[in-house]
């Protein structure tokens, strides 16, 4: 066996299939033309007759449009306060704590600071706290949240507590050495000629199935309200799966929230303050504040079931 010298070049008997795309792909070029002459033919012989369901269809689409785009088109003020932020919390090294009570005056010293990113004005606010005393726990109630509703600062907190609760957990583990060098899987679509080989190729053969997917106009039609009948049923199975992954859900004691509201920055400093506030037995806490129209926070009002 003798090593051969490599030289690159196109893997003409790999794909020598391509030379059997040809003559039905002229033959689909030709077609296009008489195609436009047999419509223009048509030009004046056939009527269309509107489906009685476009008038109900508009009005019901135009109310809900303008429901969603009254609970949800709004952009909400959002502040995220977690242990992990620079001068948030406590601690020494990784290990940063942060208790319920320095964090309800911490929240409430950022809604009347100077953040020119704060609305002006008459507003209402949603306050929402996550309580806990261990990393894991910490990390398991921002999951929860941040799986309905991700926050760009909660998600990074997640992922940090859950390095330290994994941290703690795994420190005195000893990894088990796998054997060097080891087998690895190749796939050929990350690799760049057979990436794109099999892109343009793949053009090709979906040029060709368009064609082979001819067929009269009235199956076409057919087909094409079978399509919306199963559209339909896929949207609505969609809006079912999200109704259920939030039914049935039991009081979460490690998330607590308040609406308060509508009134000024100074007014809603003053209602968040009020009442009773979480004590310091709660050592890894992090809020959030979202800020905005009674509307517009309604549907993350209901979400978290005020």
């Amino acid at each position: 066996m003798t090593w051969s010298p490599i030289t690159l070049r196109w893997p003409e008997q790999a794909t020598q299939w391509l030379a059997n795309l040809t003559a039905a792909q002229d033959l689909a070029v030709s077609e296009l033309d008489n195609t436009a002459q047999r419509l223009s033919v048509l030009d004046g012989l056939a009527t269309t007759d509107l489906s009685p369901v476009g008038s109900p269809a508009r009005s019901a689409g135009a109310a809900g449009r303008a429901a969603l785009t009254g609970q949800l088109a709004e952009p909400l003020a959002c502040l995220a306060v977690t242990p992990f932020q620079f001068g948030m919390g406590q601690g020494q090294g990784k290990q940063r704590y942060l208790s319920a009570p320095n964090l309800m005056e911490m929240l409430a010293s950022k809604l009347v600071d100077n953040d020119p990113a704060r609305p002006a004005g008459p507003q209402c606010a949603l306050v929402i706290l996550f309580l806990a005393t261990r990393y894991d726990q910490f990390a398991a109630s921002l999951a929860r949240f941040n799986a309905l509703l991700p926050i760009p600062d909660l998600v990074k907190a997640e992922h940090r507590a859950g390095q330290l609760a994994r941290l703690e957990s795994e420190k005195w583990e000893l990894p088990v050495a796998s054997t060097l060098p080891g087998f690895a899987s190749l796939s050929l679509h990350s690799t760049t000629l057979p990436s794109a080989a099999q892109r343009a190729m793949s053009a090709q053969l979906a040029a060709l199935e368009g064609y082979a997917a001819d067929q009269a106009p009235l199956a076409d039609l057919v087909n094409l309200a079978g399509k919306k009948a199963a559209q339909h049923a896929a949207q609505a199975q969609r809006l079912n799966e999200l109704r259920a992954a939030v039914a049935n859900n039991g009081a979460d004691g490690s998330m607590r929230a308040r609406f308060l509201g509508p009134g000024t920055a100074a007014e809603l400093r003053d209602a968040l303050l009020e009442g009773e506030v979480p004590g310091h037995e709660w050592v890894l806490c992090a809020g959030l504040v979202l800020i905005g129209s009674q509307p517009g926070l309604s549907f993350v009002k209901e979400l978290v079931g005020l």
